[in-house]
């Protein structure tokens, strides 16, 4: 199993800052936003010798999809990015979601059509407002539209949670196709993308077990955000917490280079909130 992060642009931080921070920490993987290409040389000099992934625009994340016609121009300059620099990032997949909004004829024809210039092996997400039947028919229908270059589903499990879905029987259902999956802690049904030990919902301990014992070899991708500086070490310690789980050797590097970069967040944090 690879276990990494979301690397996205946070606060005022850039994707190639946080890569180059996780490189450094000792993480091999991360899933990146599109806002990896608003300086793709620099985040290819940050990200050397790590996998990469590459979440295609939600709106959740970007305010559209690949299905939003408004955002054609948008769409487009994103596309040309993914034709240059793709096979310079050599990105293990591309994941994106079901249509969000329109669902008309002429709305998926446009979107099967952009998906189709991607380039990269795509990963189908379940969102929120799919369940586990709607989500299969329509994985389904993408296998017919998009085969070979559909290589499987990401299961994000807080998406499931919030669903009403047991994700244990959304895996099973699925298991076939299963290659990337998302965690992160929630709050009722807010996907808060919360690090563990935040007063998040979710047990982290009982997913890995159990991903342990469905035999899950995939990518686990952290799909986190801390709320603040302060909370580094929250997002920290779920990456330790996984690895020691899952993958308990050669930690201890990484443990404390992940401590050294809370304490500067929180160092940080404290300076800016002094008055002056």
């Amino acid at each position: 199993m690879t276990i990494g992060f979301t690397a996205d642009r946070y606060k005022k931080l850039s994707v190639s800052f946080i890569l180059r921070l996780l490189r450094w920490t000792g993480v091999s993987f991360s899933e990146v936003t599109v806002s990896v290409f608003h300086r793709p040389v620099k985040a290819l000099r940050s990200s050397r010798g790590m996998r990469l992934g590459l979440h295609l625009p939600n709106f959740g994340n970007c305010g559209y999809d690949f299905s939003s016609r408004k955002s054609r121009e948008t769409i487009d300059a994103v596309l040309n990015q993914i034709q240059r620099y793709g096979n310079r990032f050599d990105f293990q997949y591309a994941v994106f979601h079901p249509p969000e909004a329109d669902t008309s004829p002429e709305t998926f024809a446009f979107y099967v059509q952009n998906l189709q210039r991607v380039k990269i092996p795509l990963v189908l997400e379940n969102i929120r407002s799919y369940d586990i039947n709607r989500f299969k028919a329509f994985y389904r229908r993408m296998q017919q539209e998009l085969e070979p270059q559909l290589q499987g589903v990401c299961l994000d499990i807080p998406h499931a949670y919030i669903t009403g879905e047991d994700w244990v029987d959304f895996y099973r259902t699925m298991e076939d196709h299963i290659k990337v999956i998302h965690l992160s802690d929630c709050i009722g049904t807010t996907d808060s993308h919360l690090p563990f030990g935040m007063d998040g919902h979710l047990h982290l301990e009982e997913i890995l077990e159990k991903l342990r014992q469905l035999g899950f070899n995939g990518i686990l991708n952290l799909e986190m955000q801390p709320p603040s500086l302060q909370d580094l070490n929250a997002y920290f310690q779920t990456y330790l917490r996984a690895k020691e789980y899952l993958q308990p050797d050669g930690m201890q590097k990484t443990r404390r280079r992940m401590k050294r970069i809370s304490l500067l967040g929180r160092g940080l944090l404290r300076n800016k909130n002094q008055p002056s």
